[in-house]
């Protein structure tokens, strides 16, 4: 190209290649998806071999042979060939080898590069691209510039099972003409002068001076300013595999931990997170860039999953991490973690955008692949804060066994409400942010009907300031119940009664005068919504001889009301929430059966 001496084909070079057959596509369909700014997406075949590589270690060919000839030296017994047909499922723990479409052919002065698509990145399957006489990984040197070179990926899922089909591409090529298309730290400053790349929260261009450093500086972002305070995701185990054909249908929740921090966070050895820059990139039209794997500025372990970044994209760089290190390791914000390489292309015919259907165009923060529904950092940052606790749950057929009804509420004989207790108090403890939508577990609430005399009950509307709440579901709501969750601080033992104590007698509510034992007067169930179906209420009486005043933030308009005229009121069932309101019509016999007790 003229003015350019070293470069990486652009999309035009790309497609004239495709048409000279340097790029032979098999007869394939061509789909120009698979033609990138300035990268071209092989797609695999149908055929897939499931390696055995605890004697012969991980598969590679010499430099005399080509990938075929290698896989048949191995022994039959640690090669077995599948067909990925109309889907196939890779599992973590299993190394796989599959033939993609496309051949190539390589001049003296050309070599090709591979990295993985980003969005498979995300899913952090390490895909490594081998040739024909090459013994490297995600590099193809020329051999013999009239002979074709096939290609191939050796596939490791490292956290999450992804079942995969043939025809999907997983991994970009980079083609490359010349010996060096870097720019060269001088280079790269003069065309930060001329074209930022790199700048701040405001869209202020950042000084040169500070990020040219053998390329270009990445740090770390971990404030969380622009993501509700959520400064990363964590991979969480889940067996469930992914299927590649559905797009925003898997929950991100399910598959990724949200992390909140002050601006540092810990990094567990062998866990896999996603993180963000603390800058935002710009890449121009006749750039890449590919931020390195490794870096010693950062800590051991890879930066990345997929790092090549075409020419056009602007958003946050997303790194896709793991700590290889001996122990435990703190990160804080602004970090330096890696370099970007910045290549010289010619002019491409599509940048990178929404023009082309790219997926990650003005991402922000630690964007998980498009399989997921995108992460609501909102809710999670709200929900995580308010949910990372571990409450008492119990199995949730034991707690169930003692109810004859789905729903509703269910009144107890004095022994049938011993035997419950038992069971509800020998419970285990569970992460509340992991079990709220768990319906094999049930979160046991003791639910107090705080009564009065002259069989009166005490109501009362949630707070008038969700920020004095939080249970949006029941924010604004009138109640007769008060209650929670029971936490570990409520005991060592005896849980629940140390729970009701706690947020009746000391938190909620004020009883002006003596009150008696709470009385376990049966169980309530409700499926209204989601989060009803895993809370499991133990409704206590508990009689006031005196005045109750709301005392905690979330309550408000506390008084005594006769039940009649609470039962009389046309409006309830609109009025108040759901456990209330399926209490309501038996308040009177609750007041009579456990007055005498």
């Amino acid at each position: 190209m003229v003015g350019l001496d070293s470069y990486c084909l652009a999309s035009p070079q790309i497609r004239d290649a495709i048409k000279s057959g340097k790029i032979d596509i098999n007869s394939i369909q061509l789909n120009e998806s698979q033609i990138q700014p300035s990268s071209f997406e092989p797609v695999m075949r149908e055929d897939v071999f499931v390696l055995d590589t605890e004697k012969h270690g991980l598969f590679r060919p010499d430099r005399n042979e080509t990938i075929y000839q290698a896989l048949l030296r191995l022994p039959k017994r640690q090669r077995r060939r599948d067909c990925i047909g109309g889907g196939y499922e890779f599992k973590v723990g299993y190394t796989y080898l599959v033939p993609l479409e496309e051949r190539v052919k390589l001049a003296e002065d050309e070599h090709l590069e591979s990295s993985p698509k980003s969005t498979f990145g995300r899913t952090f399957l390490d895909t490594r691209l081998l040739g024909d006489f090459n013994p490297g990984f995600d590099e193809i040197l020329p051999t013999d510039p009239d002979k074709f070179l096939d290609l191939w990926l050796l596939i490791q899922p490292q956290a999450f099972n992804l079942i995969l089909y043939a025809g999907t591409s997983l991994n970009q090529l980079k083609f490359f003409k010349g010996f060096d298309a870097r720019l060269t730290n001088a280079e790269l400053i003069e065309e930060l002068k001329k074209n930022p790349m790199i700048f701040d929260r405001d869209g202020r261009p950042l000084s040169p001076d500070a990020f040219v450093t053998d390329g270009l500086l990445a740090r770390l972002d971990l404030s969380g300013d622009r993501t509700e305070g959520i400064i990363g995701l964590r991979a969480r185990k889940n067996p469930e595999p992914i299927d590649t054909k559905k797009i925003k249908e898997y929950k991100a929740e399910d598959f990724f931990e949200p992390i909140t921090g002050n601006g540092r966070m810990t990094v567990k050895r062998v866990n896999y997170y996603l993180l963000s820059s603390k800058e935002l990139l710009k890449v121009p039209p006749h750039l890449n860039m590919e931020l390195r794997t490794h870096s010693k500025i950062g800590f051991r372990g890879p930066m990345h999953f997929a790092g090549f970044i075409d020419n056009g994209f602007q958003g946050d760089l997303v790194f896709e991490i793991r700590s290889d290190e001996l122990c435990d390791i703190e990160l804080q914000d602004g970090l330096p973690v890696s370099k970007l390489d910045v290549y010289k292309t010619p002019l491409p015919d599509k940048l990178y955008g929404e023009d082309i259907g790219s997926n990650y165009f003005g991402q922000v923060g630690p964007k998980p692949a498009k399989f997921f529904n995108d992460f609501d950092f909102t809710h999670a940052a709200r929900n995580y804060q308010r949910l990372n606790k571990d409450v008492l749950v119990q199995d949730a057929v034991i707690l169930n066994s003692h109810r004859t009804s789905e729903d509703g509420f269910q009144f107890m004989t004095r022994k049938e409400a011993d035997a419950l207790f038992n069971d509800a108090e020998n419970g285990f403890f569970h992460n509340r942010y992991d079990c709220e939508e768990d319906e094999l577990v049930l979160q046991v609430i003791p639910y107090v009907v705080l009564f009065g005399p002259d069989e009166t009950v005490f109501t009362y509307v949630r707070a008038a300031d969700i920020k004095d709440f939080g249970e949006k579901r029941l924010f604004g709501k009138h109640s007769i119940g008060v209650g929670g969750h029971i936490t570990k601080n409520d005991g060592p033992e005896n849980y629940i009664k140390n729970g009701l104590e706690r947020e009746v007698i000391k938190e909620e509510v004020s009883i002006k005068g003596s009150y008696k034992e709470p009385v376990l007067a049966g169980t309530l169930m409700a499926y209204d919504t989601p989060v009803d179906c895993v809370h499991f209420g133990l409704v206590f009486a508990v009689h006031v001889d005196g005045n109750i005043e709301p005392k905690e933030n979330a309550l408000i308009s506390g008084n005594l009301l006769p039940i009649e005229e609470l039962i009389q009121d046309p409006d309830y069932s609109d009025k108040y929430e759901t456990w209330s309101r399926m209490l309501i019509p038996n308040l009177k016999e609750i007041y009579r059966k456990t007055l005498s007790k």
